[in-house]
């Protein structure tokens, strides 16, 4: 995908869901695509990060049998991370607790970047 069709998708997510505090984008190595989260956070760790989930699922599946991971919701004690996984790339999207209710939401757009 065009970096400047994602960034507008990310942007209109971000508008669209007020609780929504930051969406990253990273290929598959962890290289940063796109990123913009409303505090200062290293990107590039979270998308290593979130990688590591991808890939510790994926060994999973392996005993499991249901394919690869698709999204992941990640309940913290203070806010909300969301994981979408395609071939190509991942999206990352963080939310205060104030998002719970824009949880389904934020998954439904991010898998549809």
């Amino acid at each position: 995908m065009d970096k400047k069709v994602l960034e507008q998708k990310m942007s209109e997510l971000m508008d669209l869901v007020p609780e929504c505090e930051g969406l990253i984008a990273s290929d598959l190595s962890g290289n940063i695509l796109v990123g913009q989260t409303i505090t200062d956070m290293d990107h590039k760790s979270l998308a290593k990060e979130c990688l590591a989930i991808i890939n510790g699922s994926n060994a999973l599946e392996e005993h499991l049998g249901k394919g690869k991971l698709k999204t992941a919701t990640i309940d913290y004690e203070n806010g909300f991370a969301v994981v979408s996984s395609s071939e190509e790339a991942i999206i990352i999207a963080l939310a205060g607790l104030d998002g719970k209710a824009s949880l389904s939401l934020i998954k439904r757009k991010i898998t549809n970047i």
